[in-house]
């Protein structure tokens, strides 16, 4: 075999099985050396047999067995020695960490222009070189500012140390191979996941000393793109326009949430794409049109987004002079339909209850069940508001008495919590694995998941104690309204409801379920 120097074990591993011809045979017409009448490749391979002893063989031992074997693995030129200290010596020790060769590293020139733009695989880095940047860092500055921010923000936010290695770890990939004013592409970080390395407070670093460009596209620009597919390209621009416009803002005009953006493109992606099919501009599209629209929607829908979401879009198309018109003018949104308030039963708090298994849901079903508390309210609710010496409570502004039994469930939260994550700096009550090292609330699909698929969700506890608070005490919107801080018009309708259900009630004294508060008071005991 040719010699192509040292090879790594696991190179050798992977090489396929070719098997020779049997041992100790000599082909016709070759020329092969010997050793004591064997094959020299043959009599040094009796060191690694599976059976060989640890102490040396001896030649007879060695015969016999060449004997008995009738084929061999072959194998690269000058690996027998990384074999032999592999099986007899165990793995080979680490080798030696190499000095900083300061001519390795990229020229620090300001303002050197790049000759191409080429996006960089970070994860072609090599660890050698990486933890040699980590003894090093002094000799990047732009490396240095960012592990001080780094430092800077783990402090804030509670990192614990491992967390804080691995934002370290990540930066020298992103920064030891480019100048002080080549910034890092989000881009080419997301690969780094795939080596559990912490992308997104990578990139909050790296954004906090400026050196971040987020070139991800936007996700919600994608998905109403998506939904305006079919739509001819006058009636796309223009709700592309106006989508934009809602989503960035405007000199007067303050942009909406995305979360309202993506309702008024979903809302209206429909009837744009089914216009299209009649209709090349919106300037086409009339009063009656709209009319006929509008009445082709369901009953449950005519005076909610659809309806909101046209009259944004024809305003903005009149206000840049894109359309002549409003035909929307005429329209009025009058009062959206409400659901009817009715009380739960005592079968959905059973379920409630069996369905409370940490200590995060108990504490959910305390505040939404005795205190009214909304799901909006738990997500946002900070560690201040809880005094547990004082046996207070802070809801959506308003203070109240913390009873024995929310007051118990808060304690065995907050243990766990602390048990879990002891460093954290979050100042909101309610802490999940993603959130716990930031200042951020846990997001409402995480607060919607807690008892989905039940009645008796926290929105749905919430109303049933305020539909009790009025059935007990009276339809009083005032009281309503000094005890749970809703606003004036809720109150008159929780008021009206349980004004209802006592008339209701009066009228069927022998078909009436036991009262909420009583059903409340024995899901407490």
């Amino acid at each position: 075999m040719s010699r192509l120097g040292p090879a790594p074990l696991d190179q050798v591993r992977g090489l396929l099985r070719i098997w020779a011809q049997p041992s100790g045979r000599r082909l016709p017409g070759l020329a092969v050396p010997l050793k004591k009448d064997f094959c020299r490749l043959c009599w040094i391979q009796t060191r690694d047999f599976p059976h060989a002893p640890s102490v040396r063989w001896s030649e007879a031992a060695r015969r016999e067995a060449l004997q008995a074997t009738r084929t061999h693995q072959l194998f690269l030129a000058n690996t027998f020695y990384a074999l032999s200290l592999q099986g007899a010596r165990g793995p080979r020790p680490p080798a030696e960490v190499p000095q900083l060769d300061p001519a390795s590293l990229p020229p620090l020139i300001p303002g050197q222009l790049r000759l191409l733009e080429a996006p960089r695989d970070l994860l072609r880095i090599h660890r050698d070189r990486t933890i040699v940047l980590l003894r090093e860092v002094r000799a990047i500055p732009h490396l240095a500012q960012a592990w001080e921010a780094a430092e800077s923000l783990a402090d804030r936010h509670g990192w614990s140390a491992r967390l804080r290695y691995d934002v370290k770890r990540a930066l020298v990939i992103s920064l030891s191979c480019r100048g002080p004013d080549e910034p890092v592409l989000y881009s080419e970080l997301e690969p780094l996941a795939k080596r559990q390395y912490p992308v997104a407070r990578t990139a909050r670093v790296l954004a906090e000393v400026g050196m971040l460009h987020d070139d991800r596209p936007d996700l919600l620009e994608q998905h109403w793109t998506r939904r305006l597919e079919g739509a001819t390209p006058a009636i796309f621009a223009q709700a592309d326009a106006w989508l934009r416009h809602l989503r960035d803002g405007g000199p007067r005009f303050k942009p909406r949430s995305r979360k309202t953006v993506s309702e008024y493109s979903r809302n209206t992606a429909p009837i744009l794409v089914r216009w299209s099919q009649t209709y090349d501009d919106l300037r086409e599209i009339t009063r009656d049109e709209i009319d006929r629209t509008i009445r082709a929607l369901p009953p449950g829908r005519r005076r909610l987004a659809p309806i909101t979401a046209l009259r944004s879009l024809f305003s903005y198309l009149r206000k840049t002079n894109r359309i002549f018109q409003n035909p929307t003018t005429h329209l009025k949104l009058g009062s959206a339909p409400t659901d009817v308030l009715l009380p739960l039963g005592s079968e959905h708090y059973r379920q409630a209850v069996a369905a409370a298994r940490t200590a995060l849901h108990h504490v959910a079903l305390a505040l939404a069940a005795v205190h009214a508390a909304s799901s909006n309210d738990i997500q946002h609710m900070k560690i201040d508001d809880v005094d547990l010496t004082q046996r207070h409570i802070t809801i959506n502004g308003v203070r109240r008495h913390l009873d024995d039994l929310t007051r118990q469930a808060l304690i065995t939260y907050l243990r766990d919590r602390q048990s879990r994550w002891p460093g954290t700096s979050n100042p909101h009550l309610v802490v999940s694995a993603v959130t716990v090292f930031d200042q951020r609330p846990v997001s409402t699909y995480s607060m919607t998941q807690l008892f989905r698929g039940l009645k008796a969700t926290i929105d749905q506890l919430r109303q049933d104690r305020i539909l009790e608070e009025a059935l007990t005490r009276g339809p009083d919107p005032l009281h309503l309204t000094a005890v749970f801080g809703i606003s004036h018009s809720t109150a008159i309708r929780y008021s009206d409801a349980a004004r209802k259900i006592l008339h209701t009630a009066a009228e069927n004294p022998l078909d009436q379920e036991p009262s909420l508060g009583e059903q409340r008071n024995s899901h407490q005991r």
